[in-house]
């Protein structure tokens, strides 16, 4: 029967493995690409596009989708609407992130990545035909499930398709690969916008043919295929027959992942994973009717410009993050990136007064540093568990923090109605969580960058 490692995380740390190592006392290490490994970026590649396209789209168009379906021009009544929706797109973001990343324990990673697609491409075409604001958060709540089960998958999927020493280049090609996704919601604003906001939903059906690939090229990992087989033989026995292992194998997923072993890696991991989301939809998502506010007209022009250049910066920091962490390490990348992300955030939103090159490059910076925590956070959950958890621990530690997002995006919006309709006063009180995160830095579980369960070993 195939074995599945037990190897504690970060042992080899202090305990080198020796390279004459047996197969069966230490993980191999894979030292090339495959083609399947490839396909795997290509799909999560595309797949980052398009969610990082779907889930922007409201972001860009908040302020004219919701003073048309509330019927009101009030900064401080669509602030308010907008806080709802945002908070429901985060809730569904985390249960999708979830529920679909224990699905991907049990039937597979490439089918499961299928699911989420469809679910978000189609929910976000209905977004379009929303009578009410309810309706629209109700399509948003299913569009922020897709998104939430497709990138969590997909990170588990490059961690298990990629050699070690380049895996986190390939993470980061991914992670650049939403900047792309919000560059095409900016693009289609200047192409669409003047036709109204709903066509900026419609244009977001294009990634259900995204599934087609997915279904002809996707193969599911050797590690998944190990522990498949595992629990196959394990489930073919009586319990009285099974091993402790074997045992192992079996028991649901997500009561491991809160036993003491695995808690004192999940609880500091959520702590920086809530302090980055929280930012990230409490803060930014607010500059597009910040803009709006600022011009005093629809600026159309202006609201895609500036979100083109935060894509820059995402862009960017999916390319450099690899080679900060390569040359800083987890901690220190993660510590300086918040830091810097809580100065750029505070200093856009308080000193600028009109739209201009001040802005832009405001908004350049804070793209680049409040993203770089993802694509470090991308790369280093997968580390910290094993195949037969790994989904479903990538799915928790990432996505609780929406649901705390979802509070903050609430707050956020009772805070413009206090400041009278200020979306800069909000967001800068919000960035502060950033802090937050510079603490929890020093509580992040050590990793030596490998994914330490065993390729499959065969008898």
């Amino acid at each position: 029967m195939p074995t599945i490692s037990q190897e504690p995380v970060g042992t080899s740390a202090t305990e080198p493995v020796s390279p004459t190592a047996s197969a069966e006392s230490a993980p191999s290490e894979k030292t090339s690409t495959s083609p399947d490994s490839w396909h795997v970026l290509l799909a999560t590649f595309l797949g980052g596009v398009f969610d990082g396209m779907d889930s922007s789209i409201f972001a860009m168009v908040l302020f004219p989708a919701l003073s048309e379906l509330l019927g009101t021009t009030s900064h401080a009544v669509v602030g308010v609407h907008g806080s709802y929706v945002i908070a429901l797109f985060m809730v569904g973001w985390a249960c999708g992130a979830i529920g679909f990343g224990v699905l991907a324990d049990y039937i597979g990673r490439a089918r499961t990545m299928t699911l989420t697609i469809l679910l978000y491409a189609l929910c976000t075409g209905l977004c379009a035909t929303a009578h009410s604001w309810q309706e629209l958060g109700l399509y948003r709540f299913l569009v922020g499930a897709g998104i939430g089960g497709e990138l969590g998958i997909g990170a588990v999927m490059l961690s298990e398709c990629w050699p070690n020493k380049s895996r986190v280049f390939a993470v980061g090609a991914m992670a650049s690969s939403l900047g792309i996704g919000y560059m095409c919601t900016a693009g289609l604003n200047l192409w669409l916008g003047q036709y109204g906001w709903r066509w900026l939903f419609v244009a977001g059906i294009v990634p259900a043919f995204l599934t087609v690939y997915i279904r002809m090229k996707l193969k599911e990992s050797a590690h998944f295929v190990e522990m498949k087989e595992a629990k196959t033989a394990a489930m073919a026995k009586s319990e009285s027959e099974r091993s402790d292992e074997e045992k192992a194998v079996l028991r649901f997923t997500m009561f491991e992942l809160f036993e003491k072993e695995n808690l004192r890696k999940t609880i500091p991991v959520v702590c920086l994973t809530s302090t980055a989301i929280v930012c990230w939809w409490a803060v930014l998502a607010w500059v597009p009717a910040w803009i709006n506010q600022m011009t005093g007209e629809l600026a159309v022009q202006q609201r895609s410009t500036a979100m083109m250049f935060k894509e820059i910066g995402m862009i960017l920091s999916g390319f450099l993050g690899g080679l900060m962490i390569a040359k800083m390490g987890y901690k220190k990348s993660m510590a300086l990136s918040f830091l810097a992300a809580f100065i750029c955030a505070t200093g856009m939103f308080l000193t600028t007064k009109s739209f201009g090159p001040a802005l832009i490059a405001w908004i350049l910076f804070t793209g680049f540093f409040a993203h770089v925590p993802f694509v470090i956070l991308w790369t280093y959950i997968p580390e910290l568990f094993e195949t037969r958890i790994r989904s479903t621990a990538f799915g928790v530690c990432f996505n609780i923090g929406r649901f705390a997002a979802a509070v903050a995006a609430l707050a956020s919006g009772e805070l413009i109605k206090v400041f009278g309709g200020s979306y800069a006063l909000a967001a800068s009180s919000i960035a502060s969580v950033y802090l937050l995160g510079v603490i929890a830095c020093k509580f992040m579980p050590h990793s030596d960058g490998r994914i330490f369960d065993r390729e499959p070993v065969r008898d």
